[in-house]
């Protein structure tokens, strides 16, 4: 165990600061007219701000090309995926990504918007960086905790650092799960909120995009643990039902724990494998979902939240295709989506991309969830709204409803690569990271290449990116109040069940609004009980007595609902 100074979060009390309620409407511009980028705002030094001048939101610019005094000129970014969840439980803290990997965190007052350095220092490094050397991931449930694997060891352990102690504790190593890792590395981690709080990491590869394990376990209580090899087709040592047989580029958990997504790699989903473009395992009954593109519409980037998912994708029922569509689904039912644009923005626009974040995302309501677009390749379509903007997307309207859509900001990012302007330069795209309150978003621009030079940028994308930060304010008494009564789960208990003999029970909800969803996030039913996701009835034949306790979950068009239940089976 090691311990490093940490001294200046004593005065943050960081474990004790409670975090708004996410809005779920914002007081944003929601018309649906282009705005044409205005002249570029002329920045200050790391703390400038200013309002956007097309939208008025109040913007903070994070870093510069000193907030690494001894590694002048280097990029900061967010991570480079949106799972990764870069702001602490309570909002306190976030990290940036400088361009050799090194990980910096800030601590954030919310009530002036001010990032500052902790242990901050006038050379080096600029105050404490973490010893991580993949992107991290704070813990959605302990606001001192973030989850990574420590740079200096094999490479292939699970760890965490704790800003309350300053102390990195090892979680689990994985060459004593597995194996033969030699010369392997992690290849991502991630996190639940609980309870319990599980963590799950993709590895065994020697390079990107070569990783077959992931692992699954809960954080508190690391055995039993559960290990998916997607090479080998097994499960904790047995076929799998689904065969999976491909490499992984990435693998990641929902916020309830239930649900783990895999993704092949591109040479995967390719022929001669063709596999779909990711796979759902329940962990609840260990069954694996292929998601096909055509049927399913899984593509582009994704983001989750408690059993439920959206990314972009086009279209279930509008008539008329475009890239600005996503699609909203329950990981339950992961072949069934939705789209949330109604009707979608013309003229059609084909050459847009996004990366979605929904960290704000709650276990008893839908809330939007924050991306930001950018335009790219030969894109010869009239600028439209939406594009190179900053946006959150409501996901709680019911069938047949388009989503309203919040637009905060340009983010002036220019994407396109240095010395091919038909590609993308990855760096380049904004990745927006969204607080736990949803009131607060960082993203990375390169300010239309205006920052200066990064002289470790890679080829095509030598412009310097900074992270910035966007405030996106709640609409005041709109935040929970939809009129009326919330969805809430009116059955108290169950009755019993007998062994051997039939069993019926029928969950019934109060104020539901339009169509519901039943689903399981915790716990399990007796074996060969099953629940109907349609109709909440719980029903089957068990050979087994015992008592069992699992966690319901219900949604309707505006919100979801969650009970505790417990279900006995007698002699």
């Amino acid at each position: 165990m090691t311990r490093v100074l940490v001294g200046a979060l004593a005065v943050l009390a960081i474990c004790a600061r409670a975090s708004a309620q996410p809005p779920a409407h914002y007081d944003a511009v929601t018309d649906r007219g282009p705005r044409p980028k205005p002249a570029l705002v002329t920045l200050g030094a790391a703390g400038f701000s200013f309002n956007d001048p097309a939208f008025g939101s109040r913007l903070w610019r994070v870093t510069d090309r000193s907030t690494r005094p001894g590694h002048l000129d280097r990029s900061y970014r967010t991570p480079s995926g949106t799972h990764q969840n870069a702001w602490s439980a309570d909002g306190s803290l976030f990290y940036v990504v400088s361009t050799d990997g090194t990980i910096v965190p800030f601590a954030f007052d919310a009530s002036s918007g001010a990032a500052s350095r902790i242990n901050a220092a006038r050379d080096d490094e600029g105050g404490l960086t973490l010893r991580f050397y993949i992107e991290p991931h704070f813990s959605y449930v302990t606001p001192a905790l973030i989850y990574g694997s420590a740079s200096g060891g094999s490479l292939r352990t699970i760890d965490q650092f704790d800003f309350r102690s300053g102390q990195y504790t090892r979680l689990l190593d994985l060459d004593q799960l597995v194996p033969g890792l030699s010369g392997t590395f992690v290849g991502g981690i991630g996190s639940s909120s609980g309870d319990p709080e599980r963590l799950v990491a993709f590895f065994g590869g020697a390079s990107q995009d070569r990783h077959h394990y992931v692992v699954v376990f809960d954080k508190d209580n690391r055995q039993p643990r559960r290990v998916l090899d997607t090479a080998r087709s097994t499960l904790d040592g047995r076929r799998t039902t689904t065969a999976l047989d491909f490499n992984l580029h990435h693998a990641f958990i929902d916020r309830t724990g239930r649900f783990v997504l895999l993704y092949p790699t591109s040479a995967d989903r390719a022929a001669p494998r063709n596999a779909a473009p990711v796979y759902v395992w329940d962990t609840a009954s260990d069954t694996i979902t292929p998601m096909p593109s055509a049927t399913a519409l899984p593509n582009g980037h994704d983001a989750y939240g408690y059993g439920m998912s959206v990314n972009q994708d086009c279209c279930t029922a509008s008539p008329t295709w475009d890239a600005a569509q996503w699609q909203i689904r329950a990981l339950e039912r992961p072949l069934s989506s939705r789209d949330l644009i109604g009707p979608v923005i013309a003229p059609k626009e084909v050459y847009l991309a996004e990366h979605p974040s929904w960290h704000n995302a709650q276990p008893d309501r839908l809330v939007p969830f924050i991306t930001a677009t950018y335009r790219y390749g030969d894109n010869d379509a009239a600028w439209r709204p939406w594009d190179d903007e900053v946006i959150a997307v409501e996901t709680s309207v019911g069938e047949g409803q388009g989503a309203e859509v919040w637009r905060f900001a340009h983010h002036r990012s220019d994407v396109r690569d240095d010395g091919n302007p038909s590609v993308i330069s990855f760096w380049y795209t904004p990745r927006p990271n969204v607080s736990p309150d949803g009131r607060w978003v960082l993203f990375t621009s390169n300010w239309e290449k205006t920052l200066g030079t990064d002289p470790q940028g890679d080829r095509g994308g030598a412009a310097r990116q900074d992270v910035f930060l966007v405030q996106l304010k709640g609409l005041d008494g709109g935040d929970d109040d939809e009129g009326g009564p919330s969805l809430s789960i009116a059955t108290a208990a169950l009755p019993d069940g007998r062994r051997g003999r039939a069993y019926t029970a029928a969950l019934q909800t109060a104020n539901a609004r339009g169509t519901v969803m039943w689903w399981i996030p915790s716990g399990r039913l007796p074996p060969g009980y099953r629940l109907d996701l349609a109709t909440g009835v719980i029903s089957g034949r068990t050979s087994s007595t015992g008592t069992w306790r699992f966690v319901v979950s219900v949604r309707d068009d505006a919100s979801i609902a969650e009970r505790p239940f417990v279900l006995t089976v007698r002699r």
